[in-house]
């Protein structure tokens, strides 16, 4: 009430804001009335102007009402000239020019906020200004879309307005070899979509062996368009690009016959369960425990198949709807603990809708494995290792032929239960032209969202295989993961980020939480006069559906245009066939059909045009009325369900009303739809037992449409809530990408590999040298006061083959004492570099640097495959901390951060081991073979499951290796991550602490001579 109050007197942030930039807007008019009067060459001219007063000190904001009046005015010229541009084949008239409304937008976007404006207000047009702007600078700015039509369409377009001011404009495009991208990232201004971007960084920084073969310049400055959705939507599937397993171990081929069998005998067992409640609930002598039996049953249906159609027929009564809630509500209490159990009991598996799970019951089991009650137990990996390990009477031979015995026993035990898991997924939870459909014999994901197959995606960890196997299509091969970041972390990388959507002030929290980017509203250039009308309510879809068919029959009659919005494939088809029915004439957009998608969507507001589309298709194409249509009430949306999401509705309902054209919006609801039936009030449904209603009844109040709002939130907070815990997860996978990804580009930009290369020997030398002064307690022999000499010469010998002698060491060693460890580092290291100089003295210096250089990137990139891996199997066996009643976030932290330490240590030591044995001819063959491996690019879902974005093997012409990452210093690596640090560390004992920072052998020496450490002081 207080903060009502408050927005009431002082106005919201958002109207602060934008009070502040009138003077602005103002000041912008002003200079572009005077730049009327300027000659082409000369308003072309103020652009080499601005980047010099730039470079000469001048700031942005500076030079800001300047700059968007020269673009104002370029538009003006273009208009003024009628100029013809030739977009995507189709040949389209300049008459754009920036209101004032789209200048506060553009300011808005400078300062890197979020700049909401409704649809039709030219969004594509208010990018112009900042990015011209920001491209002053000299470094690539980028405008980020959904899609690459809306990527080719906006940079040939709005790149009229950059090459008349001298800016070059790039786009990129699914398929672009490097080459043709890298001559893309060059430009001034760079479109393409948050999929393209985000592989490309993945590419540069983990799998480029070559400078040359970097492709992205800068992450400077982005305008991410449609922002919700990419930021939000998007950010729920991580982008991964995947490689092929060695070897296959799959067994759906061989388990989806046994699941397709048990699904069925499940709906069987619901149909005969739903039958004899409904037989007894249809008495009037039906006694208390009779009727308690038949909703058990009833109940049973709802754990074993909750979308099955005779349950959600009985459903339509909502005395038994609210009886059953009551039921469950027991049956699921700690008081009744058990119960939950004999109801599932005569199931073969439960479904949990809200966890989007599925698990066999002991039925299940025994159906699947009726003569091997122990397959679904998987046996203690440790302990029954330590028994083979301790078992005195079997050979050191015997035990490893036993070990490796029971491992392979262990592994094709726990796939099996793993893909049988999965294929339940399958059978239960993901539906046929809802969430995925079956083309040209491959399974195809469905963008929730959008509505839009997604082709070249994939569902991970095995799902995708599952489903393909449900769907008696060929299963394709396994991937795992070679390089990963999500779409949060990687736009969270540049240095000002900002974006434009028709909706985004219902997710601002999460965007000023995630990205520190604040929600302004823009006001529309005409005032929005459209008719948003109550929600209608109905029992049953069916009655909704005829309800729809009704409207959009009386509508089309009179020849207004309707544009019909579904959530799912499903539901357009459903829709598109009883319109057939009617013989109203339609154009169908959905997933099966979006190639046009824009120009069909672009064409939705003539006279008697009726589109069914999926909620989302066609986004970003503005529809613009017919003649005489304003005066048949405008554009008309039916939304035939609201979505889980208060945005996607409002995204909808934003199609019509463009510009002050009329236009109105009404949804239509039922009880059986998703967001009713598992997050939806109950007191709609006493509503409609209260009043009687018979069948084709509805219901309609602003209150009931504010009930459902309520039901929109919880599941919007649900969401959030999952994505910021994926979030959290992934920021501890970050930090080591960071860490890696920016030490590899250092490796491969440098210069001088010979220097990183000779860094990492230097710490590895100088770890060795702190074992050696620090030995394991109870060790009494080899020591030198505490300095155990002849292990270090152990190592040293077993790693480089040089024959280090006791009496060679000399440097730091005082008698039997060790008095300066950097000074027997640097005689160690500097004997190892001369030896490693006059081996390769015959080699011509290029052939040097690649040795250097691929040498620390090759044991990098394959130790950081594995590491991803087992990051990957320790995440997904963090949710098992939780009955040890611990934080998984908090264990993941500790267990990743022993898991990275460990890896680095491991690089640096094969980086030394590899130092005298890696030839040029050995990591060629080595490059040539991972380069012929495919590659897929995936994404990853809240579920498990995943995502791919193009399957397409990688371009052409990039040399690939196995993960991809630089060489890691202790100083750049584990003390990196000082919050990771577990409160248990391994038990690394040091001896000697430095009072004054160490200088590395390859910086500027301290006395100032200018020459390298090594050369200088540290020769002493």
């Amino acid at each position: 009430m207080l903060t009502n109050i408050l927005k009431a007197i002082f106005g919201t942030k958002s109207q602060r804001d934008l009070k502040k930039m009138l003077p602005l807007v103002r000041r912008i008019n002003q200079l572009e009335e005077e730049y009327r009067k300027l000659s082409d060459e000369q308003l072309q001219a103020k652009t080499p102007e601005f980047k010099e007063r730039l470079a000469k000190g001048e700031t942005l904001d500076d030079i800001m009402c300047e700059a968007f009046a020269v673009v104002k005015n370029a538009c003006r010229r273009l208009a003024e000239r009628h100029t013809e541009v030739d977009v995507c084949g189709q040949m389209q008239v300049w008459d754009m020019i920036p209101f004032d409304v789209q200048l506060m937008g553009g300011i808005a976007l400078h300062r890197g906020n979020i700049a909401e404006m409704a649809t039709g207000e030219g969004k594509t047009l208010v990018a112009t200004m900042p990015l011209y702007l920001n491209a002053l600078t000299g470094k690539n700015c980028q405008l980020v879309t959904v899609n690459d039509y809306l990527a080719l369409r906006d940079s040939t377009w709005m790149g009229t307005v950059y090459k008349f001011l001298g800016l070059t404009v790039g786009c990129l495009q699914n398929m672009q070899p490097p080459h043709v991208r890298r001559e893309q990232y060059a430009c001034d201004i760079t479109y393409g979509t948050n999929s393209e971007f985000g592989f490309d960084y993945l590419r540069d920084m983990g799998m480029a062996t070559e400078a040359s073969q970097l492709v992205q310049r800068d992450h400077y400055y982005a305008i991410v368009d449609e922002i919700d959705s990419i930021l939000i939507d998007e950010a729920r599937t991580p982008l991964i690009i995947s490689g092929p397993v060695p070897m296959s171990t799959h067994q759906f081929d061989v388990l989806q016959p046994l699941v397709g069998d048990l699904y069925n005998k499940q709906n069987l067992l619901c149909s005969r369960l739903v039958r004899e409640a409904r037989a007894v609930l249809s008495r009037q002598d039906v006694s208390a425990d009779e009727r308690e039996e038949a909703m058990m049953k009833l109940l049973q249906v709802k754990f074993g198949l909750p979308t099955h159609k005779q349950l959600l027929h009985v459903l339509e009564d909502g005395d038994i709807v609210k009886e059953l809630e009551k039921l469950e509500t027991r049956v699921r209490s700690d008081s009744n603990r058990g119960m939950l159990q004999e109801v599932q009991e005569g199931l073969y598996f439960a479904i949990d809708e809200k966890t989007h799970e599925a698990d066999l019951t002991e039925l299940g089991r025994k159906n699947l494995s009726p003569n091997d009650p122990d397959a679904f137990i998987v046996p203690d990996l440790l302990g029954t290792i330590n028994k083979i390990d301790s078992d005195d009477s079997l050979s050191a031979a015997e035990k490893t032929e036993k070990r490796n015995a029971f491992q392979e026993e262990f592994s094709a035990k726990s796939e099996r239960l793993h893909d049988l898991s999965q294929l339940l997924k399958a059978y239960c939870l993901f539906e046929k032209d809802v969430n995925y459909v079956v083309q040209d014999r491959k399974v195809m994901i469905v963008d929730e969202h959008t509505g839009r197959l997604m082709p070249g995606r994939r569902f991970s960890d095995g799902l995708h295989q599952a489903l393909e196997a449900k769907e008696g299509v060929p299963i394709e091969q396994e991937t795992q993961t070679m390089a990963t970041i999500t779409i949060q972390n990687y736009f969270r990388m540049y240095k000002k980020l900002a974006g434009m959507t028709g909706t985004a002030e219902t997710e601002a929290n999460e965007f000023h939480q995630i990205y520190k980017l604040d929600v302004i509203v823009v006001p529309t250039n005409r005032p929005c006069i459209r008719k948003d009308e109550n929600d209608s309510i109905f029992k049953t879809k069916r009655e909704k559906f005829t309800a729809i068919l009704k409207d959009v029959e009386e509508r089309h009659k009179k020849g207004q245009p309707i544009l019909l919005g579904t959530i799912s494939v499903e539901d357009s088809e459903i829709l598109s066939r009883m319109l057939k029915m009617r013989n109203i004439p339609h154009n169908v957009l959905n997933a099966k059909n979006h190639q046009h998608e824009a120009e069909i969507v672009a064409r939705a507001g003539q006279a008697g045009a009726v589109t069914v589309a999926t909620n989302m298709a066609g986004r970003g194409t503005d529809i613009k009325l017919g003649p005489g249509v304003a005066d048949l009430g405008g554009l008309h949306v039916i939304g035939s369900s609201r979505h889980d999401s208060r945005r996607i509705d409002r995204q909808l309902r934003g199609r019509c009303s463009r510009q002050g054209d009329p236009g109105s919006s009404k949804f239509y609801v039922s009880l059986e739809d998703n967001l009713m039936r598992l997050f939806g009030s109950d007191r709609i449904v006493k509503i409609f037992d209260r009043f009687g209603l018979e069948e084709g009844d509805e219901l309609q109040h602003p209150w009931l449409t504010k009930s459902i709002e309520t039901a929109q939130r919880r599941v919007e907070q649900h969401h959030f809530s999952i994505r910021k815990r994926t979030l959290d997860f992934d920021d501890v996978m970050n930090k080591q990408r960071e860490i890696i990804y920016g030490l590899r580009k250092d490796a491969l930009l440098s210069e001088t590999p010979h220097d990183v290369l000779f860094g990492i020997i230097e710490q590895v030398v100088e770890m060795e040298i702190q074992k050696a002064a620090s030995p394991a307690e109870g060790d009494k022999e080899s020591k030198r006061d505490g300095f155990n000499i002849e292990a270090l010469l152990a190592y040293l010998n077993l790693t480089f083959p040089l024959n280090f002698t006791e009496e060679e060491l000399t440097e730091g060693i005082d008698g039997a004492r060790l008095v300066d460890a950097d000074k027997l580092t640097l005689q160690i290291v500097d004997r190892i570099e001369q030896a490693y100089v006059d081996r390769n003295a015959a080699l011509p210096e290029d052939q040097v640097k690649y040795l250097e250089r691929h040498t620390v990137l090759e044991a990098i990139d394959r130790l950081w495959q594995e590491h991803l891996y087992a990051m990957d199997n320790l995440r997904s066996s963090m949710s098992l901390r939780v009955y040890a009643q611990k934080d998984p976030l908090v264990e993941y932290k500790h267990e990743a951060y022993k898991i990275f330490k460990a890896l680095m240590d491991q690089i640096y030591q094969d980086v030394a081991a590899n130092l005298f044995r890696a030839t040029v001819t050995r990591l060629i063959s080595l490059e040539e073979l991972l380069a012929s491996m495919p590659q897929e690019l995936i994404h990853n879902t809240l579920d498990g499951g995943a995502i791919t974005i193009n399957s397409a093997d990688l371009a052409p012409g990039q040399p690939i290796m196995l993960g991809g990452m630089p060489p890691m210093g202790m100083a750049g690596g584990a003390e990196a991550m000082p919050e990771e640090a577990p409160a248990e560390q391994d038990d690394v004992q040091i001896t000697f602490h430095r009072t004054v920072p160490k200088v590395g052998r390859n910086d500027d020496c301290p006395c100032g001579s200018g020459k390298k450490y090594k050369k200088c002081c540290g020769r002493e």
